[in-house]
């Protein structure tokens, strides 16, 4: 019976699978990259008025191969975003994660030293901008 049923189930508009297990909405959430994340949490939150401050890695030089090396500015764990918005007088830290990833142990450190400052940081996952959690975040809803 459960053969016929996998049968009937349609595939994935996204991804083409038969899923058993997980919703389409569940797959978009899974398939979506941290770079497309970050791209369009920072451009809700800019139409909202928030400053936006993200510290990337950038090449610092090239080793012998003529690969490049990258560093990054800040402290290991910093999180992805630090936010203003002037005129609600708020700030506002995001650490950005893939669906199904996690942070790791300097990541939660800082967001927790954020936390203990008054300062609001949060971990924003793809199904945070579905399900209108960022909005909540940002102060939209």
């Amino acid at each position: 019976m459960a053969a016929k049923s996998a049968a009937l189930r349609p595939a994935c508009k996204h991804c083409g699978v038969k899923h058993r297990s997980i919703t389409e909405n569940d797959c978009l959430d899974r398939s979506m990259s941290e770079r497309t994340l970050q791209n369009r949490v920072v451009g809700r939150a800019k139409r909202r008025g928030w400053r936006v401050a993200h510290a990337g890695r950038g090449i610092a030089a090239f080793d012998s191969l003529g690969n490049p090396i990258f560093v990054t500015p800040m402290s290991k764990g910093w999180p992805d975003l630090f936010m203003l918005h002037e005129r609600r007088g708020r700030a506002l830290v995001i650490e950005l994660k893939r669906e199904e990833g996690e942070p790791d142990d300097d990541q939660i450190a800082w967001l927790q030293a954020f936390n203990a400052c008054g300062i609001p940081a949060v971990l924003v996952k793809p199904s945070d901008l579905r399900l209108g959690r960022l909005d909540v975040i940002l102060g939209i809803k």
